[in-house]
């Protein structure tokens, strides 16, 4: 199949834009509280709300990343540090609407996980030949402590003496938004999770594990190269308590059969990806591993992550608009 003809001004100004993230705030790297993903670009549910039904989206997919795999340490508990999430995307292009789902799992060798169950609700614009769209995500958000698991460091620790040998599970409601801006060979947007800040106890006194804001800039686009090969470079810049952690990286794809890129997270890691589409397109796999480059020494140097992507039966009719061409461009979804 064919690459579609684009302009490819856009494009390159996102590039540039992304080049510059890579230099901005050097210093700022924080381990973030909510579990970040390598292929962050090709899981758009979770990366934006605005995503949900966008271009008569249909899929179901299952991500799952397992981080700094054989970590081990002396006070912390056996296992991987590892994050589960499935995302279904459903459009309503009549009513220029998208409706998503997504349920996440995040665990840790310490016995402290996080779990959300969230709905997701997108409105799409027309504008000219772009789209605006507006998302909006809200659910349950939930922290868990296996005290079983945990190692107690400091035996002075009140809250670590009540909690332990108990297992607790919390669940407060929370809300994100998300903005998006799109075309056919590029797109931009910007999302806000957390926006009520729900606080969890663990049923201690003492207990007041709040999760603050987190919010991220992204960015994709499509350079067509040739009718066969096209670059997709993206990028993103994620906020959260006060800091400021940016990505960047592009993939190449071959026609609609598979691609293969590289990424870079600022003071963390590099990263290696690579994916298929099966079955005319109805399957798409990937793959990605991490290299520590930063602190490699207390922590396991390799990280693992895939995804399996189900494209759905589209029940679209006349909307804002029918499904695309499929390109690389469109697997971001």
């Amino acid at each position: 199949m064919r690459f579609k003809k684009q302009s490819v001004l856009p494009s390159w100004i996102f590039v540039c834009f992304g080049i510059g993230l890579l230099f901005w705030s050097p210093n700022m790297m924080l381990a973030q509280q909510d579990p970040g993903l390598s292929m962050f670009q090709l899981n758009a549910m979770n990366q934006n709300p605005a995503n949900a039904g966008l271009r008569g989206a249909s899929f179901a997919q299952l991500h799952y990343r397992n981080q700094w795999t054989q970590y081990e340490a002396s006070v912390e508990g056996p296992g991987n540090l590892g994050t589960q999430l499935l995302s279904v995307s459903l459009p309503f292009s009549k009513l220029n609407f998208g409706v998503g789902v997504l349920v996440m799992s995040d665990k840790t060798p310490s016995g402290v996980g996080q779990q959300s169950m969230k709905i997701q609700l997108a409105y799409h614009y027309t504008l000219g030949e772009a789209i605006l769209s507006l998302g909006l995500r809200g659910g349950l958000q939930g922290k868990s402590f296996d005290g079983r698991a945990y190692r107690i460091r400091d035996e002075n620790d009140p809250i670590a003496s009540q909690l332990s040998g108990k297992v607790i599970s919390q669940n407060q409601f929370d809300l994100g938004l998300g903005l998006l801006y799109s075309k056919d060979n590029w797109q931009i947007g910007l999302s806000a999770d957390h926006l009520t800040s729900p606080k969890f106890t663990m049923d201690t006194p003492q207990g007041n594990m709040p999760v603050n804001m987190v919010a991220a800039l992204h960015g994709t686009a499509e350079i067509v190269l040739s009718e066969s090969l096209a670059a997709m470079p993206f990028a993103q810049v994620r906020y959260y308590s006060g800091k400021v952690l940016p990505e960047l990286g592009t993939r190449f794809g071959y026609k609609d059969l598979f691609w293969l890129g590289g990424s870079f997270r600022l003071n963390d890691a590099a990263i290696g990806m690579a994916g298929v589409s099966l079955l005319q397109q109805k399957l798409d796999i990937g793959y990605s591993l991490d290299v520590a480059m930063v602190q490699a020494a207390v922590k396991a140097p390799l990280t693992h992550e895939i995804f399996v992507r189900f494209q759905l039966p589209s029940f679209q009719s006349n909307g804002i608009k029918g499904l695309p061409v499929r390109t690389p461009r469109f697997k971001i979804l």
